[in-house]
């Protein structure tokens, strides 16, 4: 089986929204897979759950700095790490960047800039970002409503608006983990 971490120590950065999405594609796709919810804060619009023939494990962490956290990016086979665009989040950002370095290179690791949008502080700070860790994969989640609408109705953003952005660009993230961990539609 393979694992899928999805982690950050600070909270409110868009992990349980990218597990759930993970999730709802792995369906879509027929792809059996395990969720575990680190989290305890719910949130998740899946229930955990843990299956016997699962191709992949999907792994929600807390927000907070964990004793398990360098456990947990050993053991997993791609680390997917949210963050949001402002200040506030580059002290716990760069404490990440520095956590996964000695994975750059030997596993895919993605940073998913959360919540862009038309101004200046999203768009410097990608800017900050691309210039400051050039070596490192990202990408781009928008800050679109459909995201919460979507949410609010327990379905997947591809569902509810499967043009806006927000769908098209969760498809690249749901994609990049899909062929880092060769799994194909119809798995079995």
């Amino acid at each position: 089986m393979k694992n899928v971490l999805i982690c950050n120590q600070k909270g409110g950065v868009g992990k349980t929204l990218i597990a759930d999405e993970l999730a709802f594609g792995f369906e879509r796709d027929q792809i059996p897979f395990s969720l575990y919810d680190l989290d305890q804060q719910g949130g998740l619009i899946h229930e955990a759950k843990e299956n016997d023939d699962a191709a992949v494990a999907i792994i929600d962490t807390p927000g907070a700095l964990q004793s398990d956290l360098k456990k947990w990016m050993d053991a997993a086979d791609i680390i997917i790490i949210p963050t949001m665009m402002s200040n506030r989040d580059v002290p716990p950002l760069e404490l990440m960047i520095e956590l996964t370095a000695e994975y750059q290179g030997k596993k895919p690791v993605l940073f998913v800039l959360n919540r862009w949008n038309h101004y200046n502080i999203t768009k410097d700070f990608i800017e900050w970002f691309d210039e400051k860790y050039p070596e490192l994969q990202t990408a781009v989640l928008s800050d679109c409503t459909a995201f919460n609408q979507a949410g609010a109705r327990g379905i997947s953003i591809k569902e509810l608006s499967p043009r806006s952005s927000g769908a098209k660009q969760m498809f690249e993230i749901y994609g990049f983990v899909k062929t880092a961990l060769k799994l194909k539609e119809g798995w079995r």
